[in-house]
């Protein structure tokens, strides 16, 4: 995109505020004006008549996608990822690591890591472990042979192999020696999140008392909700700042019970999520986990005894779920995608707004909420044509892209 690009859509959402219609300047990357109107008069212009600009989509809890795995050790399937990725209006995201043994986790966040740095795409804003220092009584889809006692040595070796970049674990709380592993991730600037665990409110309480400020994909791999215990989602209910993620992919959860999770947590502590296994955005087909086979059917991935292993879903097919289904309107939707997994990492400096000094991660959507177009730090990402009658197109008869 040239400097001082001017893209003018009918509608965009911040999702503070929505322009209708609006407009949004970038510049170097990044975003360096916008308003409401028609906008300035620049040298290049993009016409986005008939959508809706967003916010590019934040996925922090996800495995690949598009037959691309994070689980493989092998850097050009991230690489392939972040081409694919921008396709379902994902623009940054966390490589989600989970493996058969602790080694096989080490080289797969390692692979991660070396792919940080590469060109094109969606961009990887740091790695997530699922683990392995969960409960065996809630492993959902998990391995057994990943899960092991909490180590604060192999905690620190599976850092190292991040190179840094190491953003969100889940723990489960109760395990013993638990505690020593999260005071260390905290030292090194690690969100712990509150996951695949059997921990009862009053533990999950003093945990999130202690620093922990995130749950992994509520309500699934952990201790039901009782109206004795309310287990770990009513100790985070309880306890400021703590942000949920939240599957709305109608397989995890129950549309009403999305409903109930938002009403009660609010637009601003809720991260829509993918936890996307390779054959998401595929109707199709099969995924390894330690000596089972999960299978996508019907829309649902899972093991041989029924039990759920990830999902086949896309984050734009989220969003439009969560409309359809009548939870809360666009901005609140935008926020929940965008606004909130990008703070929940220390990434909201920069990411999951539209506003001035933010990345131009930008996204289009048609009045069915499909992806039409998707910008990068400014670049293009991703861009359907063959939908349309009419392509977009620049001012001065130039094409869109």
């Amino acid at each position: 995109m040239e400097p001082g690009t001017v893209l003018r859509a009918d509608r965009v959402i911040t999702p503070d505020r929505e322009l209708s219609p609006g407009w949004v300047v970038v510049e170097d990357g990044g975003i360096s004006d916008l308003g409401e109107g028609d906008g300035p008069d620049a040298g290049e212009s993009i016409d986005l008549k008939g959508l809706t600009l967003v916010p590019g989509f934040v996925d922090l809890h996800v495995h690949g996608g598009g037959g691309f795995s994070f689980d493989t050790g092998r850097a050009d399937d991230v690489r392939g990822f972040r081409r694919w990725v921008p396709s379902t209006g994902v623009t940054s995201f966390l490589g989600t690591v989970i493996g058969l043994s602790i080694e096989d986790g080490r080289l797969s966040v390692e692979a991660l890591a070396s792919a940080e740095e590469s060109e094109g795409g969606a961009e990887l804003i740091g790695i997530n472990l699922e683990g392995p220092f969960l409960s065996l009584e809630r492993p959902g889809a998990i391995p057994p042979s990943w899960i092991t006692p909490p180590d604060v040595g192999v905690f620190e070796a599976l850092h190292d192999a991040s190179d840094g970049s190491l953003r969100l674990m889940t723990v489960a709380p109760e395990v013993q020696g638990a505690n020593e592993v999260i005071v260390a991730a905290q030292a090194r600037g690690v969100t712990i999140s509150v996951g695949h665990s059997a921990a009862s409110y009053d533990v999950a309480l003093r945990t999130f008392g202690g620093g922990a400020r995130h749950v992994t994909h509520a309500f699934n791999g952990m201790s039901p909700f009782h109206h004795r215990d309310p287990g770990i989602v009513g100790a985070a209910l309880d306890s400021a700042g703590v942000t949920i993620e939240v599957i709305a992919d109608g397989v995890h959860l129950h549309p009403a019970t999305v409903s109930m999770l938002v009403q009660a947590f609010g637009t601003e502590r809720v991260a829509l999520i993918t936890d996307a296994v390779p054959m998401a955005g595929r109707r199709e087909g099969s995924l390894r986990l330690g000596d089972q086979v999960a299978t996508l059917k019907d829309g649902r991935v899972t093991l041989p005894d029924g039990t759920i292993a990830g999902s086949a879903s896309t984050m734009d097919s989220v969003v439009r779920n969560v409309v359809r289904w009548g939870v809360c309107d666009l901005a609140g939707v935008v926020r929940m995608a965008s606004t909130v997994p990008a703070a929940a990492v220390a990434a909201g400096n920069r990411k999951g707004r539209i506003e001035q000094g933010y990345d131009a991660d930008l996204v289009a959507l048609d009045s069915d909420l499909r992806v039409v177009a998707t910008w990068v730090g400014g670049e293009l990402a991703f861009e359907v044509k063959k939908r349309y009658k009419k392509p977009l197109t620049r001012a001065r008869g130039r094409r869109f892209l």
